[in-house]
């Protein structure tokens, strides 16, 4: 049997990526069809971390509130330990401190230069997080969610796409729709469909992952209430939900053939001689990682919050060219604004990777039983070792890789050629309204008691006015709305505080709260306001698309010079955009 469908966006693939495109696109009014190939949501836990700037994503969708409720309860820390392992003469070695989201809220509360983000981080496993979200996507209109279905192929034709795709009773459907996103994973048969290639290769390493469910709390937390421990043996342990559910990461050689390895066996060597009960899901199957060797490098969080901002960015932008209001160049654009923030997410996750693997190496190269020993020469390799993880922290303070990233080059925002580009720092977030930055969140100091000047964005673009007579809306708004351009108007003239950090009368925020367009240092009002918001909807370009692309190139170079190349995000993303599609691994 065959089935017919019509859909404005066919989106593969319903993990976390899939998931928030969809609800992205119904936001704003976009219908979709969602297919999973899965039966269900995942029954791993894989990803925990949701980064501060993925929360403020979620908070603008409306999800803050569910995640952190499907999550970890608020008041446990991310604290971090590093041990040589469980068995006779383990030791524990030292701590990487990080505060719970509750203790960061109080800090935030207090702070307001501009440097802090929103809200803070959440621990939230992806088997949580999916089980949470699907209810959520089910009762959400415009979205057709169906398990049990599996992307086949596709035909893509001047103005739309034919796929095909085979549901799980064996009958077939045959979807028509002005575009296909792909979001299926490592594996996508999207991305092998258009022909699109991985650009470099693997981690020079993979893991073995085992989940599994444990009580004994009593050794598994022997230094208290933790996160991670990382071991010398260059293992690690994960609490998944500070309840029960615990993964252990144990690195093996690429190339392993994982099916003859005993998940029994990598928890003892990675721990140190101490096991669990295997986690079972519904019909009593051990729960284990299908693809145990995944060829991405998992260091600092980044795979999922990359998806994140691209599910994010890619929803908006189809939504607009869909709706009407938005032009060829914001789909062109996507690309070419992604692809350098998961290029330099890349480079971070490697960088931290390296630092995991120097202690590593330092114990391999000494001898691993040597850390165990009561004896000088083990006192001397821990005190070494403690050193570099003292030393070495800056995994846990990455504000300007999560929150500082910028869309230089984009065709579809507006430079500044007043002011040169502020520095970018490492672990800082540098406040700054510089057109393809993330605004500064403050809080107001008016009427609005302690607002986030955030929660007042709107679901599409915002125009921020502070100027007392408002001469920003008044020549914005009637433009915007004889072009049919949704612009929420936000009128802050008593906010100086905001004013002064912001630096500029009036910015133009668009639906992903990145800058597009910053009014000009003498405060006037642009005569060229219909072509500033025909530049942001990607109606017309800022620059050529051939100048932007060499802008791009030259800002992800630097990740060829760097030991790490990955499997996610190394799509050959120009070939993808050109055929409506793009790979984002969930």
């Amino acid at each position: 049997m065959e089935t017919a469908l019509e859909t404005p966006v066919l989106v593969v693939g319903a993990g976390p990526a899939g998931l928030l495109l969809a609800f992205q696109l119904a936001k704003h009014g976009v219908k979709c069809i969602l297919v999973e190939r899965n039966t269900d949501t995942t029954k791993w836990p894989k990803m925990t971390l949701h980064n501060a700037r993925t929360m403020e994503l979620l908070r603008r969708m409306g999800l803050e509130d569910g995640v952190r409720s499907a999550g970890v309860p608020t008041h446990f820390n991310f604290r971090s330990i590093f041990h040589s392992g469980f068995s006779e003469g383990g030791r524990y070695l030292g701590p990487w401190e990080a505060a719970s989201p509750d203790d960061w809220k109080k800090e935030y509360a207090k702070s307001n230069d501009g440097t802090l983000p929103r809200v803070p981080y959440q621990r939230c496993a992806q088997s949580a997080f999916e089980k949470w979200l699907r209810p959520a996507i089910e009762r959400t209109e415009n979205i057709d969610l169906r398990y049990d279905t599996t992307f086949e192929s596709l035909e893509e034709q001047d103005d739309h796409v034919v796929s095909y795709l085979s549901e799980g009773n064996g009958n077939k459907l045959i979807v028509t729709s002005q575009y296909v996103v792909g979001c299926d994973g490592a594996g996508s048969r999207v991305r092998r469909n258009i022909g699109a290639t991985l650009s470099g290769g693997p981690v020079p390493f993979a893991y073995y992952l085992v989940s599994f469910v444990s009580h004994d709390f009593e050794r598994l937390r022997p230094e208290g209430q933790n996160w991670h421990i990382f071991f010398t043996s260059g293992g690690y342990l994960i609490a998944q939900n500070e309840h029960d559910i615990w993964t252990v990461h144990k690195s093996i050689a690429l190339g392993t053939d994982v099916s003859k390895i005993d998940p029994h066996q990598v928890i003892y060597d990675a721990l140190g001689g101490s096991t669990g009960i295997p986690y079972k899901v519904d019909g009593g199957r051990v729960f284990l990682s299908g693809d145990s060797a995944h060829q991405n490098i998992p260091t600092g969080g980044y795979g999922y919050n990359t998806a994140v901002g691209d599910s994010t960015g890619l929803g908006w932008a189809l939504a607009a060219v869909i709706n009407g209001h938005g032009g060829e160049h914001l789909l062109q654009a996507y690309e070419i604004e992604r692809r350098p923030v998961a290029a330099r997410n890349l480079e971070y996750s490697g960088i931290h990777a390296q630092t995991h693997r120097k202690y590593v190496n330092m114990v391999l190269e000494t001898g691993p039983h040597v850390i165990l020993q009561h004896s000088e020469e083990g006192e001397q390799l821990r005190n070494r070792v403690t050193k570099h993880i003292n030393t070495e922290n800056i995994e846990n303070f990455c504000y300007g890789v999560e929150l500082g990233y910028r869309y230089n080059g984009s065709p579809v925002i507006l430079p500044d050629k007043e002011e040169p580009e502020p520095t970018w720092n490492v672990t800082d977030y540098i406040p700054s309204t510089w057109p393809g930055s993330r605004p500064p969140h403050v809080w107001l100091d008016g009427k609005w008691g302690q607002v986030s000047i955030f929660d007042l964005f709107g679901n599409d673009f915002t125009l921020v006015d502070f100027p007392s007579h408002g001469q920003f809306i008044k020549a914005f708004g009637p433009v915007a709305e004889k072009s049919k351009i949704p612009v929420k108007m936000v009128h802050l003239p008593y906010e100086r505080h905001v004013r002064r950090l912001w630096g500029r009368d009036a910015v133009l925020i668009r639906p992903d709260d990145m800058v597009a367009w910053r009014a000009p240092i003498n405060g006037q009002v642009p005569t060229d306001v219909a072509d500033i918001l025909a530049i942001a909807v990607g109606q017309k370009p800022a620059l050529s698309i051939a100048e932007a692309r060499e802008i791009q190139k030259k800002l992800t170079e630097f990740v060829i010079t760097q030991g790490f190349k990955a499997v996610k995000g190394g799509v050959d993303l120009e070939t993808t955009s050109y055929k409506a599609a793009f790979q984002m691994e969930s």
